[in-house]
């Protein structure tokens, strides 16, 4: 298509395309916001639990479910890239920032705790926060940024609370910036797909 054939309203409406089949996409994906977010609150509220209750093996679960997670996340993400025929510029942008995510993530769980859990967990709620922030202000969905808020602040109030309570704040701070944008974004998709 020449540059000279392609209008102004045609540009928008390919902007548009581009930005609601990522949207969908995520929405279908929508899957790993709303179980990696519950996955890890249960990780968390365990630990919290077994700690008020004088349990000194309860932080076993994180050795447990987020391994078995992986796997499950890896199965359905493999399934969905099969289903996938079309890859767009921001299929791939948000891919670099989620790939970018998991390995920063990867580094603050391998050496935060070098520098306590109160640091760990400052420091994951701000990767959740950006994580969200720029992924719902590429798809302009609001809730995923309004959520990203709540986690920065949430991660601001972790530095005043002791170490126990940080799983209060993290479990806080993923309900807010994944699992209920999650669920939104489904629901949003679902609709969407009823009315087409």
């Amino acid at each position: 298509m020449e540059n000279e054939n392609f209008q102004p309203e045609e540009s928008l409406r390919l902007i548009n395309g581009i930005i609601n089949s990522a949207k969908n996409k995520l929405a279908d994906d929508g899957f790993h916001f709303i179980f990696w977010g519950w996955l890890i609150i249960v990780c968390a509220m365990t630990h919290y639990i077994s700690l008020k209750l004088n349990f000194e093996m309860g932080y076993m679960v994180w050795t447990i479910l987020p391994p078995l997670g992986a796997i499950v996340s890896s199965i359905y993400g493999y399934k969905q890239g099969k289903k996938s025929n079309v890859k767009t510029y921001m299929d791939t942008y948000l891919g670099f920032l989620w790939g970018g995510f998991i390995i920063a993530t990867i580094i603050t769980l391998a050496f935060g705790f070098a520098h306590g859990i109160k640091a760990t967990y400052f420091f994951l709620m701000v990767l959740y926060g950006v994580a969200t922030f720029i992924t719902g202000g590429m798809l302009n969905f609001n809730p995923l940024i309004i959520g990203s808020l709540f986690s920065f602040a949430l991660a601001g109030i972790s530095v005043f609370l002791g170490d126990a309570d940080q799983f209060l704040c993290i479990s806080a701070a993923l309900l807010f910036s994944y699992v209920i944008p999650g669920h939104l974004l489904q629901s949003k998709f679902k609709q969407q797909t009823k009315n087409v």
